[in-house]
């Protein structure tokens, strides 16, 4: 019985091992692109968030972004139900740049 145990042992370890290698390399791979995106942070002004409220019907990727961000600044497990263009407008006006947006990173 020991040996069969030992034998699901091992091969469950291998199975974690294998698992950990592929996120290291997923880690390795998306590291330089979290890099990029604070670095971009560091360039918004409320000047770009007045311009972006703006737009009367923004392309449907620029909807999905701010979505995207409506989210993550949420409280914790508080999704909003309203992703929505006008609500993302809200959103953008309530934000401050420096606390809610550099927390992500």
């Amino acid at each position: 019985i020991a040996d069969e145990e030992e034998k699901k042992v091992a091969k469950i370890n291998d199975e974690v091992t294998k698992k950990q290698q592929d996120c290291e390399r997923d880690l390795a791979k998306a590291e330089p692109a979290l890099k990029a995106a604070g670095e971009a942070l560091n360039t918004l002004n409320k000047a770009n968030l007045t311009e972006l409220k703006s737009f009367g019907k923004p392309p449907p990727a620029v909807v999905n972004v701010t979505a995207a961000v409506v989210v993550l600044i949420a409280p914790a497990s508080k999704i909003p139900k309203d992703r929505s263009w006008n609500s993302s407008k809200i959103m953008m006006s309530k934000v401050r740049l420096e606390p809610a947006f550099h927390q992500l990173m």
